[in-house]
């Protein structure tokens, strides 16, 4: 084994034994903290009380989703080393299972069904999807579905207008696929365009001014794209929207 696979492999257990170790107390806080909010109706909790159990939760809530990002990192960063299997998976039907869950996901609300051509969580919030019915790729599903929802829950949380509209287009161009996510939000820096797909490399929010995110989402895109042998390219106008492009190639 090559001095880079085998700090590789130390790296990904040790990443693997911190997600495990983290999720058993992240469950016991986000579950009494739950029980407990959920009796808010019974008992009598003073503001300060009730404001402080919504911000246990919620943080928990955050503090489990950054685990479930990081196992799922790990998890592609060690297929560089094992490979993957891939088979045909067709697009549009799996594309909107993705938008429903990066939005439920998102914005901590029930999945209901999706619509036939969009998927619509929250009332404001819409993702417009234009696929043929027939388009497949050949890929690994489980990678895909990590991909695709990486970007559109992206494209999702730097957007803060009432009404949120992502349009996500496939094409199939003879030779490879693609799939375009499109969004209307904060957009991106030009100096920050380079750096964005560097594990942990975080931007600023155009409307707040903070720092949003862990830096793991768009990296672990480009490093699924690779083991697909594909490709990602963006093009931003800050305060304008950004237009995320990926493509496989067909084989």
């Amino acid at each position: 084994m090559k001095e880079e696979e085998k700090n590789t492999a130390i790296s990904s257990r040790a990443l693997t034994l911190i997600s495990h170790k983290l999720k058993t107390p992240l469950s016991i806080i986000n579950g009494y903290s739950e029980a407990i909010l959920s009796q808010a109706g019974k008992e009598k909790f003073s503001p300060f009380t009730a404001k402080a159990l919504e911000e246990i939760n919620k943080q928990g809530g955050r503090m489990s989703l950054l685990v479930d990002k990081l196992v799922a990192f790990n998890k592609v960063t060690a297929a560089q080393n094992e490979g993957i299997e891939k088979q045909p998976v067709y697009l549009k039907p799996l594309i909107k299972d993705c938008a429903a869950k990066a939005i439920a996901q998102e914005e901590e609300t029930a999945v209901p069904e999706a619509p036939r051509d969009e998927a619509s969580i929250k009332r404001g919030t819409f993702v417009e999807i234009d696929c043929p019915e027939r388009l497949s790729v050949t890929a690994n599903e489980e990678m895909l579905r990590l991909c695709i929802r990486e970007l559109l829950a992206n494209a999702i949380k730097f957007n803060n207008k009432m009404e949120k509209i992502i349009k996500v287009q496939c094409a199939n161009h003879g030779d490879s696929i693609s799939i375009s996510v499109r969004d209307y939000g904060a957009g991106i820096r030009p100096q920050d365009v380079s750096r964005i797909f560097d594990p942990f490399y975080q931007v600023d929010d155009y409307f707040t001014g903070q720092i949003s995110g862990w830096g793991l989402g768009l990296p672990m895109v480009k490093r699924i794209l690779d083991l697909h042998n594909g490709s990602i390219s963006v093009v931003s106008d800050r305060g304008l929207g950004s237009i995320f492009t990926i493509n496989f190639p067909l084989l």
